[in-house]
This record gives structure tokens, C-alpha cells and sequence, in this order.
């Protein structure tokens, strides 16, 4: 199955696989690029791609200013982001529990290159599920406090079925800490295998920081976008996905293979096989050809054929001008798939219900599935 994406993800698209390519755009082109560029998080992205090929200075002077401004903007998110992670280290010497960095901070650590134009505006971290409550006590006695403040339903959600406790951030700094204790709700269909998350992570350096190993760096990333996220406008956490595959592929030896039994071994097979394909269909990706063959899980045919039609429609963001009935349906739907494959039933009828209840009657948000 190939793709035929719309004029204004052709854009988009093109601005991303082919930088070089935007000293040709116009003034028309390029307005619209900026604002479905900012939609999807990668203004910084697109600055350090024209950056490092020397061409900021050939494309429109307020389109380069732009991409100046949010190229500097996520520099400073990250500095924030890791001066956080040196805190947290502090705070946590002086105990046994194991820590890795997930996301954003931890490509950074392994040194992908484009990790310098990523925004992320929170650390993310993993600990084990028996030290949770100990690295939580030690934090809040060192400062730390919740970040948002929580109903009791929210806080409910969160300690009972979520993958992650509620947001944390020390008073003065106000830098959110995502402290997770898995890598998919505990609600899920999945059963991670976290031990061997964590006997498989890395040390980066002499630094003290612990990192995914390889495999699981992209295997984790699979999993939060096609099993945490709702896809909405989720083009970026993709192209991480496309970022990672290129990247352990050059400097890791024997890596698809790696990767691929890896899958196998922690029966994440189907999330590898959606990252692989919708990687390969969009992006280009040099990926092995039959790789997707060695997989023990992937997903029926049907289900192959439905994705194929819905996730790009979701991944890109809408036109800001014109409205496109087909990708508002998908995103709708796969809106429905994640909530589907992130709660059982029983626990999903009533946490909708309760959402809608506060939305019409309350005015006020409650806490969902939280992005992994």
C-alpha cells in the first residue's frame, strides 16, 4: 500500500526528508509551513535541519528570525530539562533506587543528532514499581511538590490505573517531572516486562544517568505513540521513531536484529511492526525489507489496512484554513482506539462517562489516559 498525503502534508513532508528544498518556496508556501509546522512541535526541528546545512540564511528573513527564535527556545527548554535530571540525581544519591531517563532527555544522552531541535518541556524517568513510593517520599521531603493540583478522582486515576504517578515539580523550578513505573498503563492488554527494561539499560558515560539500551529506546518509543498517544498532531514522536531506526542503525552492530527479537522477547511485535511501516511509508526510512516477517506478533490485515488509512490522516495537522471531513473522522476514531486499548470495559464506559459529565456540566477537564 503506498501514500498519497494532501498538498499541505506533501509540504510539510517535503520540508522535513528534503531541507534543502525550502530555498524554493515561496511566501505562500512558507506561511503556511510555519503554522503546520508549529502545530506538530518541529519549528526548532527544522531550524537546526537548515542550520547545519548552512541555508537559514537563504530562505525568507522572517521565516529564518522564526526558526532562529525557537531554535534558541528549545536550547534553553533543554538546558531547564537537564539541569532538572541533575537535580533529581542529587536528590536521589544517597539511595539504591535505579533510575533511567526516558524521551526526549534521553535521546539527547545517546547523542542523536537531532535531539537539538526537539521541544520537550518535562523530564521523564523510570523507577521501579516496589521503589516508586520511596523515590516519591524522598523527592517531596527535597521539594518536590504536585504540579497541577488534582481532584480526587484524578489523583485516583493516577495511582490506580495509570503507568506514571501525578506529575511532580520542585517549588522553586516549576519544571515538571513525569515519574513513570512502567512504560504502558497497568490497565492495558499489555504486560511489560519491566525488570528486563531496566537489566538492559545503559550508562551513559561517567555521567550516572541510565538510558534504554537501544532496542527498547525504539521499542518504548513505538509503544507511546501507537499505544500511549492519540496520534492527534503526533508527527514528531514518528519522526523520533524514523531518528532513532537511522541512528542505532548506523553505530550499533547488528541492530535490526537486535531489535527485532527484542520485540519478540518482550511481545511488542505489533508496535514495532506500526513504527517500522508507518517510518518506511512516510519518512522513507531505510529499513530492512522482510523485517516486519520476523516479527512473532503484527497485526491482522484488516487492521493493517484500517491504520494505513487513519494514522497519517491523524499524525499530520489539519489544514488551518480549509476543514477536512476524512481526517477529522480518523482522528475521532483513533481518539476511540486509544482510549479502547488502554482500558478494560468495565473501567472505560464509566471513566468516559464521568469526562463527559465534567465537560458539559462543569466546564472542566479530568484526567485521560496520560501520553506515556
Amino acid at each position: 500500500m503506498t501514500y498519497k498525503p494532501p498538498a499541505h502534508h506533501r509540504l510539510l513532508l517535503n520540508a522535513v526528508i528534503n531541507p534543502a528544498s525550502l530555498v524554493e518556496y515561496n511566501a505562500a508556501e512558507w506561511e503556511l509551513l510555519l503554522r503546520l509546522t508549529r502545530r506538530v512541535k518541529l519549528l526548532a526541528r527544522l531550524a537546526i535541519d537548515l542550520k547545519n546545512r548552512g541555508l537559514l540564511d537563504q530562505i525568507p528573513l522572517r521565516a529564518a528570525n522564526l526558526l532562529q527564535s525557537s531554535l534558541i527556545q528549545a536550547k534553553r527548554l533543554q538546558q531547564v530539562a537537564h539541569w532538572e535530571l541533575n537535580r533529581i540525581s542529587w536528590a536521589l544519591k544517597d539511595t539504591d533506587a535505579p533510575v533511567i531517563v526516558l524521551k526526549g532527555v534521553a535521546y539527547s544522552l545517546a547523542g542523536l543528532p537531532e535531539s537539538g531541535g526537539r521541544i520537550y518541556v518535562d523530564l521523564d524517568i523510570l523507577v521501579p514499581k516496589d521503589r516508586l513510593s520511596h523515590v516519591e517520599s524522598i523527592l517531596r521531603k527535597k521539594g518536590w511538590v504536585n504540579h497541577h493540583k488534582l481532584s480526587a478522582y484524578d489523583e485516583h486515576y493516577y495511582r490506580a490505573w495509570s503507568h506514571e504517578i501525578p506529575p511532580l515539580a520542585h517549588a522553586e523550578r516549576e519544571t515538571e517531572v513525569d515519574i513513570h513505573h512502567t512504560i504502558s498503563p497497568p490497565t492495558s492488554r499489555l504486560e511489560i516486562n519491566t525488570s528486563s527494561l531496566f537489566s538492559a539499560a545503559v550508562a551513559v558515560g561517567n555521567s550516572g544517568y541510565r538510558i534504554f539500551c537501544p532496542a527498547d529506546m525504539v521499542l518504548h518509543s513505538a509503544v507511546n505513540l501507537f499505544q500511549n498517544n492519540e496520534l492527534a498532531d503526533d508527527l514528531r514522536d514518528l519522526l523520533d521513531i524514523h531518528d532513532l531506526l537511522l541512528f542505532f542503525s548506523k553505530n550499533e552492530q547488528d541492530f535490526w536484529k537486535k531489535l527485532t527479537e527484542r520485540a519478540n522477547q518482550l511481545n511488542l511485535g505489533r508496535f514495532l511492526f506500526y513504527g517500522v511501516y508507518f517510518s518506511r511509508l512516510i519518512f522513507q526510512t531505510p529499513i530492512p525489507e522482510n523485517l516486519e516477517n520476523d516479527l512473532n506478533e503484527k497485526p491482522t490485515a484488516l487492521s493493517r489496512m484500517i491504520m494505513h488509512y487513519l494514522v497519517p490522516q491523524a499524525l499530520f495537522p489539519l489544514h488551518p484554513d480549509k476543514h477536512f471531513r476524512r481526517a477529522l473522522a480518523a482522528r475521532t476514531l483513533l481518539y476511540l482506539r486509544s482510549h479502547w486499548i488502554r482500558m478494560p470495559i468495565h473501567l472505560l464506559l464509566p471513566h468516559l462517562a464521568y469526562k463527559t459529565y465534567l465537560s458539559i456540566f462543569r466546564g472542566k477537564a479530568v484526567a485521560r489516559p496520560v501520553r506515556g
